[in-house]
């Protein structure tokens, strides 16, 4: 554990500066607000209310309105490995507001298995690997995962699920209950062995805290909910983190350095205002608690005499390690009727093949860890009419003209699809750095990602695709096709390794309480620091990790008073 230093000056504009305000960042501004700490939260989103949401799939998933930033601003550029120069020039931001990615999630809300955080003394290391265990375990955090579910409000059924890991208590609401579709999957996956149950979400599936249950309109992954009952740390934590007179929070701030004191010690940030006026901010204490690209980013563009490759860096650890991991839909399309677009997002899994729920020695595999499948959903994010008419069509069938009209007009209410969730080792030689050539409308460098699967990614999706099938094919579906490895260009928001935890300084970013390792009053909190991502989506363990970190800075500054 390392002391948290601070500057002797004590004029300072707050003791906490938070960079971002979604899941991580809403967190520690309530946690560190309520402790009596002075925080200033910068959010580059503007202040969205759920007054702005509607049904609206045309303004929401597919135009990117109000909760996504400008689509036609360079975000990233991609490139598959150091010997190529970018091939791809990736536009569009996500997470715009307080909220974040939460703001349009689709509230699937898993706990990481005990194996994740000891992946390599679990799984071992892989060819080109960077696997190494966290330093910090599942029980450390599982008090934490407890307190996210009761905040953050989670519908499920832990003993439905067999390989649920040990917990202190119940999901505190029943499951939402399944419709037809989902059923029939159930039906199919139990007739091949399978134990499937309720994926974990943050639905409301009975009033809670304020907030109405869920109505089963459909419209959850890419919208804001229009009668908040999807929980996000928008309408949880943030929004009581702004009854405290001492929370502050900035909107239209575009975060451009971390700055520091001739000691090295991060002295706060400067930002780009709505009016493109540079404000310099100070705290005591500053939390990078972004998307894991604008992390990273921001430490990458925050050069100084004490840190000339970015803040925390003099180790060349910042942007190092990352991965992500492919999402993928198989589509059936059934006889009879499913709707599956009705209803909330999170639906049942399979979870017979992920992480070390299985050993794929025993199927005649060898690639390690594994992956998730979930059914029945839509096709796309919430499975509108619209999404659904850029799948892909069965072989056989035109993507244009009569054969296709007659087609999309069955297809939209009589599939559903087996989801894939696979899981990616981090490897030695991908990263993040800054492009050399491509910059923002700001002038600022963009990230340049260097990323692509590792090789024994085709072996796990060939296996789990096979599994996926074999669901739909047991369910009677007349015409399977879909579910083909994703482009490693595309970016999820799932993703992490690029400030990774970890216990040396030679490989890693920041320590198990994610602060970094070289400047002591500098924190960066959110799925950069992961080490690994196992098969289940991770933002429940960002929020976790959010209150692991938030109780530790509270004891270190004595109960919440800051000593300058």
């Amino acid at each position: 554990m390392g002391t948290i230093i601070y500057s002797e000056d004590s004029n300072f504009d707050a003791d906490v500066v938070i960079v971002g305000c979604g899941c991580a960042g809403g967190i520690l501004s309530r946690e560190l607000s309520d402790a009596g700490l002075h925080v200033i939260a910068l959010e580059r989103g503007p202040n969205i209310t759920s007054e702005e949401y509607s049904m609206d799939e045309l303004k929401f998933p597919i135009r990117n309105k109000v909760l996504w930033g400008p689509q036609d601003e360079p975000r990233y550029t991609w490139r598959p490995n150091a010997e190529t120069e970018a091939e791809r020039v990736v536009t569009g931001w996500s997470g715009w507001g307080p909220g974040g990615d939460h703001l349009h999630w689709g509230a699937q809300s898993w706990r990481f298995q005990p194996a994740t955080f000891k992946a390599k003394t679990v799984f071992g290391q892989v060819e080109n690997g960077a696997m190494i265990d966290w330093p910090i375990t599942y029980e450390d955090l599982e008090p934490y995962y407890q307190r996210f579910e009761e905040r953050i409000g989670i519908s499920g059924d832990h003993t439905k699920d067999p390989n649920h890991p040990p917990r202190s208590g119940s999901y505190p609401m029943p499951p939402t209950v399944p419709g037809f579709a989902t059923r029939h999957f159930v039906k199919a996956a139990e007739a091949l062995g399978y134990k499937p149950f309720p994926v974990p979400g943050a639905i409301n599936s009975i009033d809670y805290d304020g907030r109405f249950a869920c109505g089963y309109c459909g419209f959850c992954q890419g919208f804001g909910c229009t009668v908040e009952a999807k929980g996000d740390v928008g309408l949880t934590e943030i929004r009581k983190a702004r009854i405290n007179p001492n929370f502050e929070l900035r909107t239209k701030c575009r975060v451009f350095e971390v700055t520091v004191d001739d000691n090295g010690n991060a002295k706060g940030v400067k930002y780009l205002d709505e009016n493109k006026q540079v404000v310099h901010v100070t705290g005591k204490m500053v939390i990078i608690a972004a998307n894991y690209l604008e992390s990273t980013h921001l430490m990458l563009i925050s050069k100084s005499p004490q840190f000339p490759n970015g803040i925390a860096n003099n180790h060349g650890q910042v942007g190092r390690y990352f991965h992500m991991r492919d999402i993928t839909q198989l589509i059936g399309l059934f006889k009879e009727p499913m709707n599956a677009f009705i209803g909330p997002t999170p639906r049942w899994a399979v979870n017979h093949f992920a992480d070390d729920n299985f050993s794929p020695k025993e199927y005649g595999e060898d690639f390690v860890m594994g992956g998730n499948i979930t059914g029945a959903d839509p096709y796309g994010l919430a499975g509108q009419p619209i999404e659904f008419s850029e799948a892909p069509t069965p072989v056989g069938v035109p993507n244009w003209g009569p054969a296709y009209r007659d087609f999309i007009s069955k297809a939209f209410t009589h599939h559903y699809t087996t989801r894939i969730y696979m899981t990616e080792p981090p490897q030695k030689d991908k990263f993040i750095d800054l492009d050399p050539e491509v910059i923002d409308s700001d002038g600022i460098p963009v990230p340049r990602v260097t990323f692509d699967w590792h090789p024994q990614t085709t072996k796990q999706h060939a296996f789990l695709r096979k599994r996926a099938y074999e669901i739909l094919e047991e369910a009677g579906a007349e015409k399977i096709w879909g579910g083909e490895l994703g482009e490693p260009w595309i970016l999820n928001s799932h993703s992490g390794g690029s400030t990774r935890m970890g216990n040396n300084p030679d490989e890693s970013v920041v320590n198990r309480y994610c602060q970094t390792h070289e400047v002591s009053n500098l924190f960066v909190v959110g799925s950069s620091c992961f080490p690994t991502i196992g098969a289940y989506n991770p933002a429940e363990t960002v929020g976790a990790l959010a209150y692991w970190v938030a109780e530790f800075i509270k004891k270190e500054v004595g109960k919440g008073e800051v000593k300058a």
